[in-house]
């Protein structure tokens, strides 16, 4: 049975899938379906119409929500991909690194359409800093094995070179933030010490 025999629904849900869920392009249909060029043209007109949707609140949420689970498959493969045992140290490396891009290109369009905070709370600033204040031997200590993994000299994709000493540079932010916020707790304590009782009762 040729493409042109197959009832034209049951063809069209073929090139539907093919078209926007496996990406081909028209001439690859053709040739998969056993059609015409001119044919793959007409359904995927007849699909575009099928399909229009008048924009609508109700729309706009299924659309998004569509949208976040594409998304977070995506990443989720790429996580697979960094920690796959079949996979070479430089596609290891190169999955990291692409998984670090898409979750920042992931946040922003969150914040885009108001699912996230275009500024993050007072609140969280504080936890997160304290936080990294405690674990900077431990960030210290998996950059260690990071650079390890991504390999010496030449051998290092130029951009993961490039995060490696963004990396560095925070992690010495992250240590000089502690050791200002500990000297002015010294100054503090100090400045205390030398006031008189009249002044402390004040």
């Amino acid at each position: 049975m040729t493409g042109d025999e197959v009832p034209t629904d049951k063809r069209q849900e073929c090139v539907e899938y093919l078209w926007l869920t496996r990406g081909y392009t028209v001439v690859e249909m053709a040739k998969a379906l056993d059609i015409s060029d001119r044919t793959i043209k007409r359904d995927k007109r007849d699909i575009r119409k099928r399909n229009a949707q008048k924009p609508s609140a109700e729309y706009a949420l299924e659309k998004i929500g569509e949208m976040i689970q594409i998304t977070d498959s995506a990443l989720g493969h790429l996580v697979q991909l960094s920690h796959s045992s079949e996979a070479t140290v430089q596609e290891k490396v190169q999955a990291a690194y692409d998984v670090c891009g898409a979750v920042q290109n992931y946040a922003k369009f969150l914040q885009s359409i108001g699912y996230l905070p275009q500024k993050p709370m007072q609140i969280e600033a504080d936890i997160y800093h304290h936080q990294e204040e405690e674990s900077s031997a431990q960030l210290k200590e998996k950059l260690a094995k990071l650079k390890k993994l991504a390999g010496e000299g030449d051998k290092i994709v130029p951009e993961v070179l490039k995060l490696i000493e963004t990396a560095e540079k925070q992690i010495a932010l992250v240590e000089a933030s502690s050791t200002i916020t500990e000297l002015e707790k010294k100054l503090g304590e100090s400045d205390k010490e030398k006031e008189t009782p009249d002044e402390q009762s004040r």
